[in-house]
C-alpha cells in the first residue's frame, strides 16, 4: 500500500507543470521531476541521491543551500541570514533573480515545504520552482505538505481532480472546490459522470475520462482533443457555470499508473482562460487597428524621392513600434508658382511613441506641410505652423522638426531648426564638420514664437546629414549610448559613397552597436549630397 501510495505521488510530481525536488532530512536528493529535468537539462538518474547542495549548481553554478535547505534551519536563523524568504506557517516563500541562469538572467518564484513522518517528524523537503520571467503566476502556488496523493493535489493552485478506473472521484482539491462551489466531502466517491454536472449541468464524459477510452474512440469521437504523448490537452468554452456568463477552459488530463504499469485511473487540471481569451481577442482588434494605422502612416512617407540636378538625396524612417511619431517629408514645389528645382525638406520628432505620438505626427506633417507650400520663407512658413500647432497641442505634446528649401539654382538650404538635433554638414573640400544648430524652439510649446531662416551652400560632395535622437541615442548591452562622435566617424568613413549608401551605412552602424538591445525609439534619416 505504501508502494502504491509512494507511485501515487511519484505519478503527480512528474504530472506537475512545474520544476519540482524532494530532498530527505539528510539534504539528499530523492525526487527531481519531469519539469526539473526539462528546466534544468539535468536528467533524474543524475540527480537522485546527490546531496552536499549539488542540485544547486545548475541554478547558481556553484553549490549552495536551495530554499529547501532553509526548512531545516531554526527560524530565527532563517530570518538573520535570508531576510527575502517570507514565512507562511511551516513553509516558505521566495522570488529571486538568477543573473547566470540564462542570458539576461531569469526570475524565479520558489516555495518550500517540510515533509513529515507519522510521528510529526520533519523527515525532508520538497521545494516547487517556477519560471516567471515572462508570466507572474505566483498565484499558481503548487504547495507540497505530506506524501498522500490527496495532500499533493490539494495544494495545486489549478482546480483538479483524480477519478479511479471506474471513475469513482478520489480526488477533489481546494481549487476544484473554488471553480464549482462543491465541498470535496460532497464529490469523493461520486461516479456516473456527476462530476460533469458543476460544468455541463448534465451527466458526460470528462477529459479524464477520455484517458479510460481506446485511443482510436477517443479521436474519432472527440476531434478538438490533443494528444501529447499520454495526456489529453483541450481548450473548451462552457456556456454556463454557476450563474456566470460563459467560460473559457483549459483542461489537462493524463493517466495515473500501479507499480507494474496499469492505469489505475486519471487525473484532470482545469484552467478558467477567460481573461486570456478576452485579452487575446482585444489584443488582436488592436493589432489590426494598428496595422491600419501603420500603413496609413507609411502612406504619408514619400516612396519615392524626388531628385533635383546637383544634388543626392536618400530618406528613410524605422519606427520602434508598429506606429510612431518621427517623420519625414519632401516637398516638391513645382505645383505652385516658385522657381522650378526647388524641393522643401523636412525631418521631425515628436514627443512621444505610439498612437497618440502617430495623430501629432498626422498634424504636424499636413501644417508644416501647407504652410511650406504656402510660405517662400521657411521662417514664415514653421512660425505660421506653430501658432496652429501650439493651439491645438492640448496634451503637451510637442514636436523638434528642421525645414529647409534646397535650391538647384544657387545650390543652396535655407532652413529652420526648430530645437531639433543639429544636422552635420560635411565639407568635401576641407573634410571638416560643423552643425546646424537651433534657430528657434520647438513646434506645440509655445505660440507667437521667433524663427529665423539660415542658409548654406552645398557644394559638390559636400553632405548634409539629417537625422532623430534615435540614432545618437540608441542604446548596446552596457547601456552606453551610441552618440554623435560615433555617427560623425561614419560619416567621414563613407563620405564618397552615394546618399543611399551613407544612410544604409548609418543604419547598419546604429544595428551593428545595438546588438540584441531593442529599439527604444524611432529613427529617421535624410541625407543630401550634393553632386557635379
Amino acid at each position: 500500500m505504501e508502494s502504491q501510495s509512494r507511485t501515487f505521488q511519484d505519478a503527480i510530481i512528474d504530472f506537475l507543470p512545474d520544476a519540482t525536488l524532494v530532498i530527505d532530512r539528510e539534504g539528499t536528493v530523492i525526487a527531481w521531476n519531469k519539469a526539473m529535468e526539462a528546466l534544468t537539462g539535468v536528467p533524474a538518474e543524475a540527480m537522485l541521491g546527490k546531496g552536499n547542495y549539488e542540485y544547486a549548481v545548475p541554478f547558481y553554478g556553484t553549490q549552495k543551500p536551495m530554499l529547501a535547505n532553509l526548512i531545516f534551519m531554526s527560524e530565527s536563523d532563517i530570518e538573520k541570514r535570508y531576510d527575502s524568504v517570507e514565512r507562511s506557517g511551516d513553509t516558505l516563500v521566495v522570488d529571486i533573480f538568477i543573473p547566470d541562469f540564462r542570458p539576461g538572467g531569469t526570475f524565479f518564484w520558489a516555495k518550500a515545504s517540510p515533509l513529515y513522518d507519522s510521528k510529526g517528524n520533519v523527515t525532508g523537503a520538497i521545494e516547487t520552482i517556477r519560471d516567471i520571467t515572462d508570466r507572474k503566476r505566483a498565484e499558481q502556488e503548487i504547495v507540497r505538505s505530506r506524501r498522500s496523493l490527496a495532500d499533493i493535489i490539494s495544494f495545486l493552485p489549478d482546480a483538479t481532480f483524480a477519478i479511479d478506473r471506474e471513475g469513482f472521484v478520489i480526488t477533489w482539491n481546494r481549487g476544484m472546490e473554488e471553480l464549482t462551489g462543491i465541498p470535496a466531502a460532497s464529490m469523493i466517491g461520486k461516479g456516473a459522470y456527476e462530476y460533469a454536472l458543476p460544468f455541463y449541468q448534465e451527466q458526460r464524459p470528462m477529459l479524464a475520462n477520455l484517458i479510460l477510452m481506446p485511443e482510436a474512440e477517443v479521436e474519432s469521437r472527440y476531434t478538438h482533443v490533443q494528444r501529447e504523448g499520454d495526456t489529453l490537452v483541450v481548450d473548451t468554452f462552457i456556456p454556463s457555470l454557476r450563474g456566470r456568463s460563459g467560460r473559457y477552459f483549459w483542461a489537462k488530463a493524463s493517466p495515473l499508473y500501479d507499480p507494474e504499469g496499469n492505469v489505475t485511473g486519471a487525473i484532470e487540471s482545469i484552467r478558467d482562460i477567460t481573461e486570456r481569451r478576452e485579452l487575446e481577442g482585444r489584443l488582436a482588434r488592436s493589432n489590426a487597428e494598428l496595422q491600419i494605422a501603420a500603413e496609413i502612416q507609411t502612406s504619408f512617407m514619400p516612396k519615392v524621392i524626388p531628385q533635383i540636378a546637383g544634388f543626392d538625396i536618400a530618406a528613410r524612417a524605422v519606427m520602434a513600434k508598429e506606429v510612431g511619431g518621427d517623420f519625414f517629408d519632401v516637398i516638391p514645389f513645382e505645383i505652385i508658382a516658385l522657381n522650378k528645382g526647388t524641393l522643401g525638406l523636412l525631418i521631425a520628432d515628436v514627443a512621444g511613441k505610439g498612437v497618440p505620438a502617430a495623430l501629432f505626427m498626422a498634424l504636424s506633417r499636413i501644417v508644416v506641410r501647407v504652410n511650406a507650400l504656402w510660405h517662400r520663407d521657411p521662417a514664415k512658413a514653421i512660425s505660421d505652423s506653430n501658432n496652429i500647432i501650439a493651439q491645438d497641442a492640448k496634451s503637451g505634446m510637442f514636436v523638434t522638426l528642421f525645414f529647409g528649401t534646397l535650391s538647384e539654382g544657387d545650390r543652396t538650404l535655407t532652413y529652420v531648426n526648430a530645437g531639433h538635433n543639429p544636422p552635420v554638414v560635411f565639407r568635401s573640400r576641407t573634410e571638416t564638420l560643423e552643425e546646424l544648430l537651433p534657430t528657434g524652439i520647438v513646434l506645440g510649446a509655445f505660440e507667437n514664437q521667433e524663427y529665423f531662416s539660415r542658409s548654406l551652400s552645398i557644394g559638390p560632395d559636400d553632405l548634409v546629414v539629417m537625422y532623430t535622437d534615435g540614432v545618437t541615442e540608441a542604446i548596446n548591452a552596457e547601456e552606453e549610448l551610441f552618440g554623435t562622435d560615433r555617427l560623425t566617424a561614419i560619416i567621414r568613413e563613407t563620405a564618397r559613397l552615394p546618399a543611399q549608401e551613407i544612410l544604409d551605412r548609418i543604419l547598419s552602424g546604429v544595428r551593428e552597436f545595438s546588438g540584441d538591445m531593442p529599439q527604444f525609439d524611432d529613427i529617421t534619416l535624410l541625407v543630401i549630397k550634393g553632386t557635379r
